[in-house]
């Protein structure tokens, strides 16, 4: 990357601004060509899916319509004969038989002339006699041993759609195949008792599905099939795609892209709370996308042809501009070879002569600003000078609490002396710049001093107890990282208490690293504050010092001495107190902030 951006700053400023114009030229063009393909895409996608989901309720709610009119039909043929006497019947021998059936056949046949998509119609009666029209037995096995007159028996309040009609004993007497047919099946019941006298079956071509299928498009690729509640298929179109469509892909509730034959399709369906059949209707993806890969064919050649004009024009219009610059150039050449008597002279009012202007004033005023450039810093460093001179040095204040000790002890003020010792010690060891590195025994040695100091402040309010193994004095960690919890434990925990509260600081090894604990039992936090510390302190980014409570410049310092496996965790329970530990190692010395 950085080689690219060398050799374009190294080219020609012709080459350049010709390269610039193109590029603000095409962008337009690429954020357009872009965004065009997109949106016409998305549209094309969702015009293709709303048509799909329009035609798939088409098909199903026709299929509705025609099977609820087949119940109906249905219906009306089972009020019609239910009264006869043909269900009472024992054997085609009995007396009526012939008058019965034949007035029954004609009321069948009457329905199937009148429905030219009925292939047949068959009434069997609880006795295995049966009456039909297109359709008769092919062996004398009873007909309460075929699954759709279970079915029907079973259910005698709904009509039963059966779309595989192979393996019966029936067969029909017009030239169709099963194949091309499904069937309804519907019990006659005594109106009185309820009692199943017999079943109704219908065999229905499939002229009417394939009529609304065949009368519907999806795309040149597209097709709509029509499986029943087991997966078997009821009707599809000629097509070697819907084999391969697995059965899980429309079960879904959202539509499915997937690809078939190498071709991209998505499968939508839709399933009849009424017919138990479910409408799956495919629709090709790459129509969608030929259609916009001709968009992105137009729009690249427009592209092209722009990029030519492009080319054409910046060329003349960066000469107007580059050979004022050329010019220019050469005579600071001049006037950097020290050379302060060269002049532009411009022909031209634009910005470039108004550059040569400017060009002309600086040669003439470069020694002046020169000298004033001098002087003023002369005079920075002089006031830099005085301001440091004028300061008044920590090391004043250090020296001034130590002779106030010494005139304590003339005094025998041994509180005082006390507390202006702690004093002092905690100065010295804040005043040694040179020393960012300390012992443990020294940082014990500091905040014990700090919490001396505190005690004396705050009487009973605050009590505090350090336990740090001895062991671990003479190790070496980052200056001053427990007294800002001490602090931040004092005034926000402590102080927000009614009544006392103590402090704990302990400091012990816990398999290789060295652990410290600044515990309080005063106010607590939330716990939502505690997570929004802790996530703050995980983070590598500035964060807020009085959000933090300083705890951020204590990371800081561990993780530059110690690197980013280290630092600092808070707990807190609110009302019961907050817990900080910090995390060192114990086999790694501690880099100086100043170390590279």
């Amino acid at each position: 990357m950085k080689k690219i951006r060398d050799i374009v700053l190294n080219v020609s400023l012709r080459t350049r601004m010709i390269l610039s114009n193109i590029v603000v030229a095409l962008i337009p063009f690429l954020i357009f060509s872009i965004v065009s393909g997109i949106v016409f895409l998305n549209h094309a996608q969702k015009t293709a899916e709303e048509h799909s989901v329009q035609m798939i309720h088409q098909v199903s709610n026709s299929m509705d319509v025609y099977v609820e009119t087949i119940e109906k039909m249905v219906n009306y043929v089972q009020l019609e004969v239910r009264d006869t006497p043909f269900f009472n019947m024992r054997s085609d021998d009995a007396p009526g038989w012939r008058d019965e059936t034949a007035y029954i056949r004609s009321i069948l046949e009457n329905v199937a002339n009148s429905h030219r998509e009925v292939a047949g119609i068959l009434i069997a009666s609880k006795e295995d006699l049966y009456v039909s029209t297109g359709m008769s037995r092919i062996s004398r096995d009873p007909f309460e041993n075929e699954q759709w007159y279970r079915e029907a028996v079973e259910n005698p309040e709904e009509i039963q759609l059966i779309s595989v009609v192979t393996g019966r004993n029936i067969v029909t007497n017009r030239s169709y195949s099963i194949d091309d047919v499904f069937s309804l099946a519907k019990a006659v019941q005594n109106p009185d008792t309820g009692e199943v006298l017999g079943v109704i079956l219908l065999d229905i071509r499939h002229d009417i599905i394939q009529s609304s299928i065949n009368g519907i498009t999806i795309g040149e690729e597209g097709f709509v099939f029509v499986i029943d509640e087991e997966d078997n298929m009821v009707y599809t179109p000629v097509n070697e795609i819907v084999y391969r469509v697995n059965p899980k892909w429309f079960r879904s509730a959202e539509p499915m892209s997937v690809q078939i034959g190498g071709g991209s399709y998505q499968i939508r369906s839709e399933l009849s709370p009424y017919t138990g059949w479910r409408t799956v209707g495919v629709f090709s993806l790459d129509e969608v996308m030929s259609s916009v890969n001709t968009i992105v064919y137009i729009l690249l050649a427009c592209v092209i042809i722009s990029l030519v004009l492009v080319v054409i024009v910046s060329f003349q219009l960066t000469r107007t501009l580059t050979n004022p610059i050329f010019k220019l150039k050469r005579l600071m050449r001049q006037a950097e070879s020290g050379d302060l008597t060269v002049r532009f002279n411009g022909r031209n009012n634009d910005e470039i002569g108004e550059l040569g202007q400017s060009f002309n004033h600086m040669i003439a005023r470069i020694d002046d600003l020169i000298q004033m450039v001098y002087v003023e810093q002369k005079n920075k460093r002089t006031a830099e000078m005085k301001s440091l001179q004028e300061q008044i040095k920590p090391h004043f204040l250090y020296n001034t609490l130590d002779t106030i000790s010494w005139m304590a002890r003339d005094y025998e003020a041994d509180d005082i002396v006390r507390l202006v010792d702690a004093l002092t010690n905690m100065f010295r060891i804040g005043l040694s710049h040179s020393k960012d590195i300390i012992s443990v025994k020294e940082e014990i040695t500091h905040v014990s001093n700090y919490l001396y100091i505190q005690k004396i402040r705050y009487k009973d309010k605050l009590n505090y107890q350090i336990q740090v193994d001895e062991s671990l004095y003479s190790i070496e960690v980052p200056k001053l990282i427990l007294q800002p919890l001490v602090e931040n434990a004092i005034y926000h925990g402590i102080k927000a208490k009614r009544g006392g509260g103590t402090i704990y600081i302990t400091g012990e090894p816990v398999e290789r690293n060295l652990l410290f604990t600044v515990r309080d039992d005063g106010a607590g936090m939330p716990q939502e504050k505690v997570d929004e510390i802790n996530r703050r302190m995980s983070e590598r980014s500035v964060l807020d010092e009085q959000k933090s409570f300083g705890l951020f410049y204590i990371r800081e310092r561990i993780q530059l001495c110690y690197g980013e496996g280290y630092g600092v965790h808070v707990e807190s329970t609110l009302g019961e107190g907050t817990r900080v530990t910090i995390t060192l190692p114990l086999d790694q010395r501690p880099k100086k902030f100043d170390e590279e």
